[in-house]
């Protein structure tokens, strides 16, 4: 087995098993955009292509175990009205990830990561750089953000997301979305990046971002 170390300097140190032949730094598809535009519903339609690995850091999150020493540090910063700093994010989805290549859902040989997530801020850009090597990113943006507002206001009415239901929070989100999240953009070549409307039929939007995808797997795999 080979594996990937975690920069000694940080605190609790993650190590990342990689079985051999598996690349030192993971390639992976990057879905980025605000609040709304379909990360996670494209991100889980490209992890059931042979291949992919759908990665959502949210879900991850959502599904701690409250008992466990990752679920205690988490919910112990939210319980307290902080925000999780990006080590211990990037610490946690690391670990996640370790516990789907153990248990043979992720290939690390043969699979692609969708990220779904992260990284959200540049510091989570630098902390992921030593193991994960970003092919392409997919930046789902709408020209007018009208659109992704009902949108979201609908989902509040389907899904019963009450965070989505008032449209004072949606915007305020977009507002830090803006502020802290996009400029996670710049820290990746803009040969790489691909801004694509995220409007339209799920089919349609995913034909637009495999048009993306697909030549940047494929050079990868030539690379290799």
């Amino acid at each position: 087995m080979n594996q990937l170390d975690q920069d000694p300097a940080r605190e609790n140190e993650v190590v990342l098993s990689l079985p051999e032949g598996a690349p030192a730094r993971l390639p992976a598809i990057l879905m980025f955009g605000m609040p709304g535009v379909g990360k996670g519903t494209q991100g889980s339609l490209l992890g059931t292509m042979t291949g992919m690995f759908h990665v959502s850091t949210g879900s991850i999150f959502r599904n701690l175990d409250p008992e466990s020493d990752d679920g205690r540090l988490v919910f112990g910063l939210i319980d307290r009205g902080e925000l999780v700093p990006d080590d211990v994010a990037v610490q946690v989805w690391m670990r996640w990830l370790d516990s789907q290549i153990s248990a043979g859902n992720c290939n690390p040989v043969t699979d692609v990561l969708v990220l779904d997530g992260i990284p959200r801020r540049l510091r989570q850009c630098e902390l992921l750089e030593d193991y994960v090597d970003v092919l392409s990113v997919v930046h789902l943006e709408a020209e007018s953000d009208e659109p992704i507002v009902e949108r979201l206001k609908g989902r509040a009415l389907t899904e019963g997301r009450a965070d989505d239901a008032d449209e004072g929070i949606i915007r305020r989100r977009f507002e830090i979305y803006r502020e802290m999240t996009r400029p996670v953009l710049d820290y990746y070549s803009t040969e790489i990046v691909h801004t694509i409307n995220p409007l339209g039929t799920q089919m349609e939007v995913k034909k637009r971002i495999l048009e993306c995808v697909i030549p940047a797997v494929r050079q990868y795999e030539h690379a290799g």
